[in-house]
């Protein structure tokens, strides 16, 4: 398929009749390239082209969040006679029956009184097909099967909700069953379930049991109603939800430009400062004790060492001259003894001349003056200071110090954090803002949780009744199936409802490993951290995502940044698409909203040229910048911009980009823009 032009006329902000031209003009150009600011109408473009395709059953839109009738209404420009109403033309070619041939649709509404009309018209090579138009939704599903439309037309902000892995399962589930065309084996057990209870029904012979049968069908039927409104309802959840986190964003970007955060963290920010400040007066207080204590001595470290010395000096000398009396005496006695024992006159004179010499020597000293008189006990002192005290108290005053500092430091840092709060005033309405978007989200995800809750159990009431239909026929007609024929069709139906469910799980089974490797190079392709996911797996009964680490472990999103979430979105919904197969265009709606420049550049360079032989890029100015059409190079076929003229309040489409100087004139083929 490829989309050749899309008209609107007063459809959003485009008033009048608008013709874009979409085909590429070659085979190397697949990338046509659609630029407006926010509000120009480049979403209203996305969910025109899925409006002509589906009407009424159009995947869900980020901004439809009512009835069909009320989105239509809400689609009428502003400006425009709501009793002349709106419409989209898509103009595609696409292969029927082994040649291609070129279809147009014209989807019109228009309002009478309250309520909405709309018709639709199909024309094929340029007739119009009457059949074709009463048989459209059955026919588009042979095209595009809305089950793996998501695939293919989405909007980059959006899609991170399918990064939550209860998001993602439901996408792969409806995804495999479109893939593989189980939605019609589906539809076909169901056909097979009503015939086969038709058939036991005609077979109940008593008029009570038909009236039994019958309520119980009626419950059956009602649940089946009540299932397709709770799963419509987890679809517009799902919306809301997305629309809520897109508005979180916004107000959290705002926010953090006028300095939220620190707003928001000013309690924490002025209880680390006053923490900060305590730090600080505690280190003070201890250095100024240790200054009050053997502090100041380092400063008299030399004259100590000296006073020491001198200190030993004295006791040594005074120590001498004590000896030296002591010595007095006992060398008279000793000298008395040599008399006795009649030692020579000459020795003995000898000896006593030896004994007075060192006595007159040692009460001479060594001529150290005596000055100090130190007491013993402060000269033990002083040596144990010098032993090694004073050291441990220079080293516990430089650790007391280096406290000190740093505890000045983070006081200084907690004081500039504090007075870089702003005012009050100043963020008071973007921080109302967030708080509030804040709560909704909160509120949304509420009511998708409820949502899907329900979902679950008006599943399970409609397999209960449906179980109860089931057993009561059984009941009701065990003895009373008297036609062989009958007997017959409902066996086989039954025998078929068999096969069917067999192959249904052979099938799912078969291609789930081929759609987990298609994922997981996806994702090594786009992501940054190319080892980050080492594998994919799908359970295939339950369509449950499950991502592994290089080392074994499961990897949860929640631990990814909002780029990389969006990332592995897009990897799951291109690996989904590479599996089916199918030749569709892709349109992408602002693809590089919250990624890095890193995985901007990935991404055009690695997904969309390559994502598809028709790819429609819907960006802002800031996206889609003159470095970013750079690595687009001739990837792109034309490109168009979406301009809004404040003058006539509507959008008008142009030829080129935006006028910064990303218009790369002559670069690309000119395009032809009718405006009407």
């Amino acid at each position: 398929m490829i989309f050749e032009e899309l008209v609107l006329s007063d459809v959003g902000p485009f008033a009048g009749e608008h013709r874009i031209l979409l085909a590429p003009r070659s085979t190397d150009q697949p990338v046509i390239l659609l630029g407006g600011l926010n509000g120009s109408g480049k979403t209203t473009v996305l969910e025109s082209l899925l409006l002509a395709l589906y009407g009424a059953l159009t995947p869900g839109s980020t901004r439809r969040a009512g009835s069909y009738e009320k989105y239509l209404r809400q689609l009428i420009n502003r400006y425009a006679d709501p009793g002349r109403g709106a419409a989209v033309e898509l103009a595609f070619r696409a292969i029927r029956d082994g040649a291609w041939h070129t279809f147009r649709i014209q989807r019109r509404w228009w309002a009478v009184n309250d309520r909405i009309r709309d018709t639709v018209e199909v024309s094929r090579d340029g007739a119009v097909d009457i059949v074709l138009t009463e048989a459209w939704p059955e026919h588009v599903e042979t095209l595009a099967p809305r089950g793996v439309a998501n695939l293919f037309f989405f909007d980059g902000e959006q899609i991170e909700a399918f990064a939550d892995l209860e998001m993602a399962k439901e996408l792969v589930r409806t995804a495999i069953g479109g893939l593989l065309g189980l939605d019609l084996v589906d539809r076909l057990q169901e056909d097979l379930v009503v015939v086969e209870r038709r058939k036991r029904m005609n077979a109940v012979a008593g008029e009570k049991e038909q009236q039994l049968l019958q309520a119980q069908v009626a419950t059956l039927e009602a649940s089946r109603r009540q299932e397709a409104d709770a799963l419509q309802a987890v679809d517009e959840a799902e919306r809301d939800l997305g629309h809520a986190q897109r508005i979180v964003d916004q107000t959290a970007q705002r926010l953090a430009a006028e300095g939220g955060d620190r707003y928001r963290a000013r309690e924490e920010l002025q209880d680390r400062r006053h923490e900060a400040l305590a730090r600080y007066r505690q280190s003070r207080a201890a250095l100024v004790e240790a200054l009050g204590g053997l502090g100041p001595l380092l400063l008299l470290e030399p004259l100590i060492e000296q006073t020491v010395a001198q200190a030993v000096a004295e006791r040594r000398q005074t120590d001498n001259q004590n000896l030296a009396e002591m010595l007095t005496e006992r060398d008279a006695r000793l000298l008395d003894v040599l008399r006795r024992q009649r030692v020579s006159e000459n020795v003995r004179q000898a000896i006593a001349d030896f004994f007075a010499e060192d006595v007159a020597h040692r009460k001479s000293g060594q001529g150290i003056p005596q000055v100090l008189g130190i007491q013993p006990q402060t000269l033990s002192f002083a040596e144990r200071l010098l032993a090694g005290e004073l050291d441990e108290e220079r080293e516990y005053l430089r650790r007391s110090v280096e406290e000190l500092a740093a505890a000045q430091s983070s006081a200084e840092d907690a004081e500039r954090a504090v007075e870089a709060i702003p005012a009050t005033d100043a963020v008071e309405e973007s921080v109302a803002a967030y708080e509030k978007a804040m709560s909704a989200l909160a509120e949304a995800h509420a009511r998708w949780e409820a949502a899907r809750r329900g979902s679950e159990e008006a599943a399970a009431r409609r397999l209960a009744a449906d179980r109860n239909v089931q057993h009561e026929l059984l009941q009701a007609n065990a003895t009373l199936l008297q036609s062989e024929e009958a007997r017959r069709i409902v066996e086989h139906a039954e025998r078929a409802r068999n096969t069917l469910a067999q192959l249904r799980a052979a099938a799912t089974q078969r291609h789930t490993k081929r759609i987990e490797a298609l994922i997981l190079d996806s994702l090594q392709t786009l992501l940054r951290k190319e080892k980050l996911i080492r594998e994919v797996r799908i359970d295939p009964e339950t369509s449950e995502l499950e991502l592994l680490t290089h080392d074994g472990h499961p990897l949860r999103p929640g631990t990814l940044s909002a780029g990389e979430r969006q990332l592995l979105a897009v990897s799951l919904l291109a690996g989904l698409a590479r599996a089916s197969g199918r030749l569709l265009p892709v349109v992408i709606d602002t693809p590089l909203g919250r990624l890095d420049r890193d995985h901007r550049h990935r991404l055009i360079e690695r997904y969309l040229p390559q994502a598809s032989h028709q790819v429609i890029v819907l960006s802002t100015d800031s996206e889609i910048t003159s470095d970013v059409l750079v690595h687009l190079g001739s990837s792109v076929s034309h490109m168009i911009k979406l301009q809004f003229d404040q003058e006539t309040r509507s959008t008008v489409v142009k030829q080129g980009y935006f006028s910064d100087g990303q218009e790369a004139e002559g670069s690309f083929p000119e395009i032809e823009v009718k405006q009407v």
